[in-house]
């Protein structure tokens, strides 16, 4: 099922659609709001099964990107150890 709604958006994010549809990349406006949506729900999802694995979430924050580099460096045995769960 679909639900019409009257939405607003800038005027360059518009455009960038527009010219998605007449690239022919997205068939249609609404497709493309589909899509875009679709896709922050999977990375929601995502963010959420990482956080549950690492034991914390991954930070928006870039400063965090050399902690994060080092620590997905490690084997998988080592954070699920670190968080609790038995990996043998």
């Amino acid at each position: 099922m679909a639900e019409k709604r009257a939405i607003s958006l800038p005027d360059e994010d518009a455009a960038w659609l527009d010219a998605q549809v007449k690239a022919g990349e997205i068939p249609s406006f609404s497709a493309g709001l589909a899509e875009l949506i679709a896709a922050a729900r999977r990375r929601e999802a995502w963010l959420a099964r990482e956080a549950e694995a690492f034991g914390e979430p991954l930070p928006d924050n870039p400063e965090r990107e050399g902690y994060w580099a080092t620590r997905l460096r490690r084997s998988a045995a080592e954070i699920l150890d670190e968080n609790g769960h038995n990996a043998a």
